[in-house]
């Protein structure tokens, strides 16, 4: 007896279910088109400088393959409008070179200045990639995966550049792709560029050491750089002069050989010299240590024909002394400890203090403090002849001889009060009804001389005691009809 079975009980094997390397390719031509990639329009010519000056863009994309995060990022040189503004006749030619192809055969993108991003011309740029530097490129993606994972093996590097050849090849985008290999400190990308019917493929290749045949460029009994190059062309015809442009650098990095020195402001300001500050009167400016930590030079010889230059063994015409630009660049230390800087920032964060005088300074205030209203009245009915139990309780506490000191000692103190308040003399040079801090007034020299105290003299509590010893002067001053100079 033969058992009827439904359709829906047989094991059906579908074999037009995609892979993992098949959505992997998919999800790559996905993102190339939600981003709008090949229609991107052919640009103007990059200026000398423009990609270094230039604001940078940056988008991002998250694919997963093989259960590992993937991060495509495309990174745009943002220019004008008229990037998008392309004759038909000159879109329709095939003898027109793509983008990437004409930034990368540019000369103006030959050495471009290194940047380190920050504050360029008014405005806040990023730091370039260095695959801008290296090629020349206005436009181009990187293929990273997560951290912590290395692509260092030869069958995972196959597997990323075939997805990323194909899903070029099938989403017409003339825009290089490049995968990220190794570790990311390495820098060390390999990648690939199609657009009208040329395909340009981008190698890269870290050496420990230099091969001899890589140290010269033209070479006297060994092959040079020149040949090297000719070799990979593996043209049948002969070729035209190579046109060679050569730039040295030069690392400084121990460049002082004495140690850096920038005291720290001297209070005795009416008989010291220092290098920083000479005067109360005055913020420092400059560094506890060198900020500068490393200085290069560049020498460069620009657009050269091979015939023209001879560089061998025993003889070469680069000389740096002789060569027609120079260049010098210079790499600033992380954070460096600027002087004016901490003041600055110290006076800021003492602006939004929350802490009250008595928290800071609640004793020195109480012990300064004269009879308060109930003693002041208890002298004028009590009788003069002391009663038995008071004259044990004085006993019992004896009055100390000394009274407690403030934060800052009477030896800063003096010359700090001393420079707020000045002998009064008549400033015609001063405008009485101007709402403002002018030079040498009192509020600019109490902001000076508090900047001072808060970095110096102990901060917070410091600049409660000056505070206390202002108000305490300006009362004085008020109650004996005392001018306050400024």
């Amino acid at each position: 007896m033969i058992e009827e079975i439904e359709d829906q009980d047989f094991y059906q094997c579908d074999f037009t279910t995609a892979s993992q390397w098949e959505i992997f390719i998919a999800r790559l031509e996905e993102v190339i088109h939600e981003w709008k990639l090949p229609q991107i329009k052919k640009g103007p010519l990059l200026k000398k400088g423009e990609l270094t000056d230039g604001e940078w863009e940056e988008k991002c994309e998250q694919i997963i393959f093989a259960d590992v995060n993937f991060t495509l990022t495309r990174y745009n040189l943002k220019l004008t409008l008229l990037e998008d503004l392309v004759s038909p006749i000159e879109e329709d030619n095939e003898n027109i070179k793509n983008q990437a192809l004409d930034d990368i055969m540019s000369m103006e993108n030959v050495f471009p200045p290194q940047c380190d991003g920050g504050n360029v011309n008014g405005r806040y740029t990023t730091r370039p990639h260095p695959l801008a530097r290296w090629y020349g490129l206005r436009d181009f993606m990187v293929l990273a995966p997560a951290r912590g994972f290395d692509i260092s093996t030869e069958s995972k590097v196959k597997i990323l550049l075939s997805s990323v050849y194909m899903a070029v090849n099938n989403s017409n985008c003339q825009i290089p792709i490049f995968v990220q290999i190794h570790d990311p400190w390495q820098h060390f990308y390999m990648g690939v560029c199609e657009g009208k019917g040329v395909r340009s493929e981008f190698e890269m290749v870290h050496l420990r050491r230099t091969p001899p045949h890589c140290k010269y460029l033209t070479g006297q009994w060994i092959l040079g750089l020149l040949n090297l190059f000719k070799s990979k062309i593996a043209s049948p015809l002969s070729l035209e002069p190579v046109t060679v442009s050569v730039r040295f650098t030069y690392v400084l990095r121990d460049w002082t050989s004495s140690t850096w020195t920038q005291e720290p402001p001297d209070f005795d300001f009416l008989h010291g010299e220092t290098l920083g500050v000479v005067e109360l009167g005055k913020l420092p400016f400059g560094a506890t240590f060198d900020p500068v930590s490393e200085l290069q030079l560049f020498t460069t010889w620009p657009q050269l024909v091979e015939n023209m230059v001879v560089d061998s063994e025993s003889f070469s015409d680069f000389e740096p002394s002789n060569a027609p630009q120079w260049s010098v660049r210079v790499k600033m230390s992380e954070q460096p400890a600027c002087l004016l800087s901490e003041y600055l920032s110290e006076f800021t964060q003492l602006c939004s203090s929350q802490g009250s005088m008595q928290e800071l300074i609640g004793d020195l205030i109480a012990e300064r403090a004269g009879p308060s209203l109930s003693s002041s009245l208890n002298l004028l009915t009590e009788s003069r002849v002391p009663t038995i139990s008071k004259v044990v309780k004085r006993a019992k506490h004896p009055r100390k001889e000394k009274s407690q000191e403030g934060p800052i000692t009477d030896d800063m103190l003096t010359p700090i009060l001393y420079f707020l308040f000045p002998d009064a003399d008549d400033n015609h040079d001063l405008l009485t009804g101007l709402k403002s801090a002018p030079v040498d007034g009192l509020v600019w020299r109490l902001a000076v001389v508090m900047s001072h105290v808060v970095h110096t003299l102990g901060g917070a509590k410091a600049a409660a005691h000056l505070w206390y010893e202002f108000a305490q002067e300006l009362r004085f001053r008020w109650e004996k009809d005392i001018a306050v100079p400024g």
